[in-house]
């Protein structure tokens, strides 16, 4: 597609020399990546006007929201970005200045959430478009130690405007309490700062799952000599309530092992388990029941070594990635990302990463706006 409008000079998009109304015209367009729509902007008049009409950018965000790229993350190194669609992409300069001015903390539906370096701000960034909007206060010191959660508002008419931004922080490893901080986009005010208790181990901030107004998130490593079993926090927005939940009995976690959760077609939590000393990626799926706790269901396994691994895999960071009716386990060995498709078993090596033992921080390649005070980088 990207190469046939490339060499496209004039476009009729309607019948017998009529074109098509202004609205339905938007609405084709805004299916197109970000990528391919700017490179569009020439084409004609109502193109360039649709680049800065609010609605379409958000429109088009919404129809956009598959990821496309990754940006991999530890605690003390941003990038290079990992790219995965052919048509989607990120401006150099965009991401020279992310990674200049500080920290990648997350991404959701294109916008990417940074905190600076200097002075600890906490900024809104749309990369693709080049734009930037500073949320009005600080969230927390402890930088290194953070993550975000993204819930985006539904309008009503399929127009996701506003969100909720959850801001978790971890205390120094001597304390079991969280700091959680809750931010509402339109009203553009902090609207929580509690200490929340979510269990004596680490958390993996850079991986939170939402669904409707509940957050999870998976623990991380716990230290060789700790007896503490694994497990998933899951935080209630609206009620502002906790909840712990075990892993299964049946997946024993070592210490060595990984484990990560994800959105299994949109409708169950994924629990995604690397067993270091078997070589297999085991997913199980969270299923609700009337009269009691949630529990889990295996579901599907993937053998590192039957995919022609020949030595130990190294894996730091499981996650799931869906693309239209395809599902597909993203995982990273050593410097290296790849992806293995469930449906048809094709495993894909993505690019190689920055840093060894990397996070992926996911992105979206969208056109939403940062915000009502949206300006722009400044990238020279």
């Amino acid at each position: 597609m990207d190469g046939m409008l490339n060499s496209t000079h004039s476009i009729n998009l309607g019948s017998s020399g009529r074109p098509l109304p202004d609205n339905l015209l938007a609405e084709i367009l805004s299916y197109l990546p970000a990528k391919t729509f700017f490179r569009l902007l020439s084409v004609c008049k109502t193109f360039r006007q649709l680049s800065s009409d609010s609605h379409f950018l958000l429109s088009q965000s919404y129809h956009n929201n598959v990821i496309s790229g990754f940006f991999p993350n530890n605690r003390n190194f941003s990038g290079p970005f990992c790219l995965v669609d052919p048509y989607a992409g990120v401006p150099g300069s965009s991401l020279e200045f992310l990674f200049r001015k500080g920290k990648i903390i997350g991404s959701a539906g294109g916008l990417v959430f940074v905190l600076h370096k200097t002075d600890g701000a906490l900024c809104v960034y749309n990369p693709v478009r080049g734009t930037r909007c500073q949320l009005p206060s600080p969230p927390s010191k402890y930088c290194n130690w953070s993550g975000i959660a993204v819930r985006f508002m539904n309008d009503g008419d399929g127009v996701t405007k506003s969100y909720r931004l959850v801001f978790l922080s971890r205390y120094p490893v001597w304390s079991m309490l969280h700091r959680c901080q809750v931010y509402d986009s339109s009203a553009r005010v902090w609207t929580m700062d509690k200490e929340l208790d979510f269990g004596l181990l680490e958390l993996h901030l850079e991986h939170p799952v939402i669904c409707d107004d509940v957050v999870f998130w998976a623990s991380s490593h716990s230290f060789p000599n700790e007896r503490i079993d694994q497990y998933v926090v899951a935080f209630d927005v609206r009620k502002e309530r906790t909840q712990i939940i075990p892993l299964p009995k049946e997946a024993t976690v070592a210490y060595s092992d990984t484990i990560g959760i994800g959105m299994w077609e949109g409708k169950s939590l994924c629990l995604m388990h690397y067993e270091t000393c078997t070589w297999v990626i085991g997913l199980w799926l969270l299923r609700k029941t009337n009269d009691g706790p949630p529990g889990w269901e295996r579901a599907h396994e993937v053998s590192l070594g039957q995919l022609g691994f020949r030595k130990p895999p190294n894996v730091s960071c499981v996650m799931l990635r869906e693309v239209a009716m395809t599902t597909s386990l993203v995982f990273t060995v050593e410097r290296e990302a790849y992806s293995y498709d469930i449906k048809d078993g094709e495993l894909k090596k993505l690019g190689s990463l920055g840093c060894s033992t990397p996070l992926l921080i996911p992105y979206s390649n969208t056109l939403r706006p940062c915000g009502e005070e949206e300006e722009l980088l400044e990238t020279t």
